[in-house]
């Protein structure tokens, strides 16, 4: 209620009165004693005190006897003081109210991609008839985001049905969904005595996609090499209407008489057909493991984040190449599923997906597995991305269970300790217990992929610097085979 300025006026107005009800209070004492013959006769007009024993207690004795001019004056000026604040304080909390002001916010971009620049335009109105002489408007933003240019504050006056507004640019580096707000509304006098403090919930969301740097940085690579997406650029071991030999075979009923083999008819006297290999595109499978310890890593840089990145990466290389292409979230339940497409405008379906991506629970490959293969049955190309930190056990199961299905599995897996640990700001004993730490984690994980070998399955431990390389290679291997 009180500004700093207000209290302190106040209890300087109380201690003025205290100390004028003291010197009275003493004033009293000193008739008293004087009624009993206790006291120095000092009313005398020729009464002249020693200076070399005019202590504290005689300046006093000597000033209030003088017609008590002292007491009244910190009386009279302690009360002025108290009244002077306190007088004011009716009329400040008729006008002063937080929820006469109305506050609408503009974004440039509900929708935007990690490191993209949003500005941000607050408008403020009073609403009601009083005067508002100070205000303070404090517009609240995530912790995450970046203030780039200008303040999410502002300090002004406002005039009855006054409308006043401001902007600032702030830059959102990571992923997510966010809201900006709410707002605080701080209204102080003219004398800066009084301070009234509310809060407006008005709030705007932020939607913010992965980032698209890595294929930005992608797409200027590609403009330099010919890309064959007409017929589809994946050869697969599909008998159809390609190019290639595949074999011949017995003429069978309604076969075109132009693939009809007629040197292999004279040599064996049997209608015999060519047949070729046909030319079709790869069906691609993303699962991303969302589970609490894919949260692990540097700020901004934890391994859900690369698998996210590295999840935008394939997808787009798979719309690229006209493949088809679906994607799986999944923790101890399947989070979110996107049916498998080749169409490219639904690009932003897949990316909404991951923006609302959070590390939470623990994570089921088996749960995400069996979902996954009651709606694809054909086989597929499956790239899981995991730090195979959750059930073991039942990850190999699911690899079975899939490969059974005629699925190729590959793991890519974020070794946690490449992610969490900086060697840099280890001391030396702290590095040596980190290495010991890492190749016993090594180990562990080595008897994971052998056990996933079996299965006909790769499986690849990666970090913050070749988890994207390794993507890339990936798919370059699952183009080749087809």
């Amino acid at each position: 209620m009180f500004t700093r300025r207000g209290g302190w006026l106040i209890f300087a107005g109380i201690i003025m009165i205290s100390a004028g009800f003291a010197l009275a209070g003493y004033l009293s004492l000193n008739v008293m004693l004087d009624s009993f013959g206790f006291n120095p006769q000092i009313d005398d007009p020729d009464f002249i005190p020693d200076p070399e024993g005019f202590g504290v207690m005689d300046f006093l004795h000597f000033y209030v006897d003088s017609q008590g001019t002292l007491i009244w004056f910190f009386i009279i000026g302690g009360v002025m003081l108290i009244f002077s604040v306190l007088l004011g304080l009716p009329f400040y909390r008729l006008g002063s109210n937080p929820k006469s002001i109305e506050i609408k916010r503009r974004v440039s971009k509900p929708k935007a991609f990690a490191g993209d620049y949003v500005y941000i335009e607050v408008t403020a109105r009073n609403k009601s008839v009083n005067q508002l002489p100070a205000i303070e408007i404090y517009d609240a933003i995530p912790e995450v985001f970046d203030l780039i240019l200008g303040e999410n504050f502002i300090v002004t006056q406002l005039n009855p049905r006054q409308t006043i507004s401001y902007g600032y640019v702030v830059r959102i580096p990571i992923r997510g969904l966010f809201e900006i707000g709410p707002t605080k509304v701080i209204i102080r006098d003219r004398m800066g005595f009084y301070a009234t403090e509310g809060e407006i919930k008005s709030k705007t969301e932020i939607l913010v996609y992965p980032s698209y740097e890595d294929i930005k940085k992608l797409d200027m690579v590609g403009k330099k090499r010919q890309l064959g997406l007409l017929f589809g650029f994946h050869r697969t071991k599909l008998k159809g209407m390609g190019s290639d030999f595949w074999g011949i075979r017995k003429y069978q009923t309604g076969d075109p008489f132009k693939f009809i083999d007629w040197k292999a008819f004279s040599r064996s006297g049997k209608m015999m057909v060519r047949e070729f290999e046909s030319e079709e595109n790869i069906r691609l499978l993303v699962l991303i493991d969302s589970s609490a310890s894919m949260g692990a890593g540097l700020p901004r840089n934890t391994k859900l984040e690369y698998a996210i990145r590295s999840a935008v990466l394939l997808i787009h290389l798979a719309f690229e190449k006209k493949d088809l292409v679906g994607m799986c979230i999944y923790n101890d339940k399947v989070r979110n599923w996107i049916d498998v497409t080749s169409t490219r405008t639904r690009l932003f379906q897949f990316l909404e997906a991951l923006a609302y991506a959070k590390p939470e629970g623990e994570a089921d490959l088996e749960v995400a597995i069996n979902y996954l293969l009651q709606r694809v049955k054909r086989s597929s190309y499956i790239v899981i991305l995991t730090d195979l930190e959750s059930h073991p056990d039942r990850l190999v199961k699911a690899v079975r269970r899939a490969r059974a299905q005629k699925h190729n599995i590959t793991v890519i897996s974020p070794f946690g300790p490449w992610f969490e640990i900086v060697s840099q700001q280890l001391s030396p004993v702290e590095q040596m217990i980190g290495h010991a730490m890492v190749e016993k984690q090594l180990g562990e994980r080595q008897n994971m992929f052998k056990l996933l070998r079996r299965y006909d399955s790769v499986s690849i431990s990666v970090g913050p610097d070749d988890f994207l390389p390794t993507i890339m290679a990936q798919f370059n291997r699952m183009q080749r085979q087809g």
